[in-house]
C-alpha cells in the first residue's frame, strides 16, 4: 500500500511515520510505503486517481472534486481546523482582508487553496482586486518583497519568521468564517468498494499512529528528525507538533472523526462561493466503515473513575435534584486537579471530563441547555502592547465576569488562550441570550490597569447555540457562531439554532 503525502516530510505526517516505526502497519498485515509530496507532487489527489498510489493526503477541496465525478472517498480528517493561512509582513500594514486590495498574493493551485479563495470568493472581498501569483513555496519571497502575501502554513512559516527576528501578520481564514477539515486521508471509491476490510485497517492504523504520535510529541519529533527530516531543526518540529496538536484537538474529537454535515456545510460553501458548478450531493463520498457512534472521545478513567460513577448514577435521579447533584459534581472535580490555576475556572482537561455527563443527564430530564463559546476582542494587541503580565490580569477579570453569571449547575472553562466556554444548564436560548449580553455589558465595563498606570478596556465576542445533539456538533456550531460574531465586527452575540442559521 502507498500513500501520498501532500507535501515534505515534516511532523504534519507524524501519524503515519509513528505507524510504521511502532509496528501499527505491520500488525494490521500492511506493508506501507510513504510518498514524499512537495512541489513535484502538488496535487495528491491527481497520484492518487492515476493510480500511482492507493492513498493520498490531501484538503478539504477534495469535495469539490467528488462533486465534479471523481470517484474519491474521504477515510478520515485528521486535522478540524485548516492550518494554511496568508502570512504578511508587519512593516507592509497588511493585517486583514480587506488590506489585501490591490496586493500581490501567492496560491497554490485549486483544490489546495481552497480555504483562501473561499475568503476571497465572499460578497465583500470580490473586488479587491488581488493580484494571485502561482506559489514559489519559498517564505523568502515575502522577505524580499516579492509578494505581499505568502500562502503558509501556520505550522511552519511563522517559526521561519521568528527565528530570523522578523515581525508578521496572520490572515487567517478562520477569522472569516472559513474553518474546514485538512490534512484529509482519501482514497479511490473502487479500492474502498473491493476492499472495504483493507481501507479500514489502513485508516486505523494510521490513526493509531496519530494517537502515538500526539501522545509522545518529543519522541515522534526526534524520530522525524533522525528519519525524515534532517534537514529541519529539533526546535522547528517541536513548533510544527505544537501548533498541529492545536488544530488536530485530540482530546476533544476522536481522531479522524468526520461529521457528514459538516462536509455537506463545506460542499455548500463551495458551490454558493461560484467555486463549482455541480450539485453537492456527497452520497458515498465518506467511508462507510461502521465509525463509532460516539465520536467524541470516551471520557478517560484512572483518577477521576469515582466522579464518572458519579455522574453515571445521576442519570435516574430527578429533574429536582439536578442543580445540587451537579454543584456537587463540580466541588469535587476542584478536587483532582482540573482547574486554570491562572483564572481558577475549570481548564480544557475539566471541560473534557465533565460535559458529556451533564448534557447527557440534562437531556434525559428533558432540560433545555445553551452553550456559549466566548473569545476576547484583540488579546494578541494587549499582549503584544502591554506585555503577557497585564495580559494574565486581562484573562483573570474576563473569568471572574463569567463566574459572576453562572450559576451553581452551569460550567464554565476555559480552553484555550483568551476562549472560554460555557455550558448553561436549564437555560434555554432566550434566556441564554439575555445573560450572553449581561456578561458583554459587564466586560465592558471593566477597568484595567497597564504597566504604565494607564487604564484601557476589553471586549468580547459570543457565539451562543442550543446544546442538543453530540458534542462536536455543539462545539462546530458554536465556533461558527463565534468567528460570525468576529466578523461582523466583535464585541457581539451571534447565537445559531444550526450551522447556517444566526442572528444577533
Amino acid at each position: 500500500m502507498t500513500i501520498q503525502l501532500r507535501w515534505l516530510h515534516q511532523f504534519q505526517f507524524a501519524g503515519y511515520y509513528m505507524a510504521l516505526e511502532k509496528g501499527y502497519y505491520k500488525e494490521a498485515g500492511l506493508d506501507v510505503k510513504l510518498l514524499e509530496g512537495g512541489p513535484s507532487a502538488l496535487n495528491p489527489l491527481d497520484e492518487l486517481m492515476s493510480g500511482r498510489s492507493d492513498f493520498a493526503i490531501t484538503s478539504s477541496g477534495v469535495v469539490i472534486d467528488r462533486m465534479e465525478g471523481k470517484p474519491v472517498q474521504a477515510v478520515a480528517a485528521i486535522m478540524q481546523t485548516s492550518p494554511i493561512v496568508w502570512i504578511t509582513l508587519k512593516s507592509a500594514n497588511i493585517q486583514t482582508v480587506e488590506d489585501m486590495a490591490g496586493k500581490r498574493a501567492m496560491l497554490m493551485p485549486p483544490p489546495e487553496s481552497a480555504e483562501l479563495l473561499t475568503v476571497l470568493r465572499k460578497d465583500q472581498y470580490n473586488n479587491l482586486n488581488v493580484e494571485f501569483q502561482h506559489t514559489s513555496f519559498d517564505v523568502e519571497d515575502l522577505i524580499r518583497g516579492k509578494t505581499d502575501a505568502y500562502d503558509g502554513y501556520i505550522s511552519n512559516e511563522p517559526y521561519v519568521l521568528t527565528q530570523q527576528g522578523i515581525e508578521y501578520n496572520l490572515i487567517n481564514p478562520r477569522d472569516y468564517g472559513v474553518n474546514f477539515y485538512a490534512d484529509v486521508l482519501v482514497t479511490r471509491e473502487s479500492l474502498a468498494d473491493r476492499n472495504p476490510e483493507l481501507v479500514a485497517r489502513v485508516r486505523d492504523a494510521s490513526l493509531k499512529g496519530w494517537e502515538y504520535a500526539l501522545t509522545n510529541l518529543e519522541e515522534s519529533v526526534q524520530v522525524i528528525h533522525e528519519k525524515y527530516a534532517p534537514e529541519k531543526s529539533i526546535d522547528h518540529l517541536r513548533f510544527e507538533a505544537r501548533t498541529l496538536r492545536r488544530l488536530i484537538l485530540p482530546d476533544l474529537v476522536q481522531l479522524g472523526h468526520m461529521n457528514p454535515a459538516r462536509w455537506q456545510f463545506i460542499a455548500d460553501s463551495y458551490r454558493d462561493l461560484g467555486m463549482t458548478s455541480a450539485v453537492p450531493a456527497l452520497e458515498g463520498f465518506l467511508f462507510e466503515d461502521r465509525q463509532p457512534n460516539n465520536y467524541w472521545l470516551a471520557i478517560k478513567v484512572g483518577g477521576i473513575s469515582a466522579v464518572l460513577l458519579m455522574i453515571a448514577g445521576y442519570v435516574i435521579l430527578k429533574f429536582r435534584r439536578l442543580s445540587q447533584q451537579l454543584a456537587q459534581t463540580n466541588r469535587k472535580l476542584s478536587e483532582i486537579a482540573i482547574i486554570d490555576q491562572l483564572t481558577q475556572v475549570h481548564n480544557r482537561n475539566g471541560l473534557q471530563q465533565l460535559i458529556p455527563g451533564m448534557l447527557s443527564l440534562a437531556n434525559r430530564d428533558g432540560m433545555n441547555c445553551s452553550f456559549l463559546m466566548l473569545d476576547i476582542d484583540h488579546f494578541k494587541s494587549v499582549n503584544d502592547r502591554f506585555g503577557h503580565q497585564t495580559g494574565d490580569v486581562a484573562l483573570q477579570a474576563f473569568a471572574e465576569v463569567l463566574t459572576r453569571h453562572r450559576r451553581k449547575e452551569d460550567l464554565v472553562a476555559r480552553v484555550g488562550g483568551e476562549e472560554f466556554v460555557m455550558l448553561l444548564v436549564g437555560a434555554h436560548i432566550e434566556a441564554a441570550t439575555q445573560i450572553a449580553n449581561q456578561i458583554l455589558e459587564s466586560v465592558r465595563q471593566l477597568e484595567l490597569v497597564s504597566p504604565d498606570g494607564g487604564r484601557f478596556g476589553i471586549t468580547a465576542s459570543i457565539g451562543l447555540v442550543p446544546a442538543k445533539g453530540t458534542l462536536e456538533g455543539i462545539w462546530y456550531a458554536a465556533d461558527t457562531a463565534l468567528y460570525q460574531a468576529k466578523h461582523e465586527g466583535r464585541d457581539r452575540v451571534v447565537r445559531t439554532t444550526g450551522v447556517s442559521q444566526a442572528k444577533r
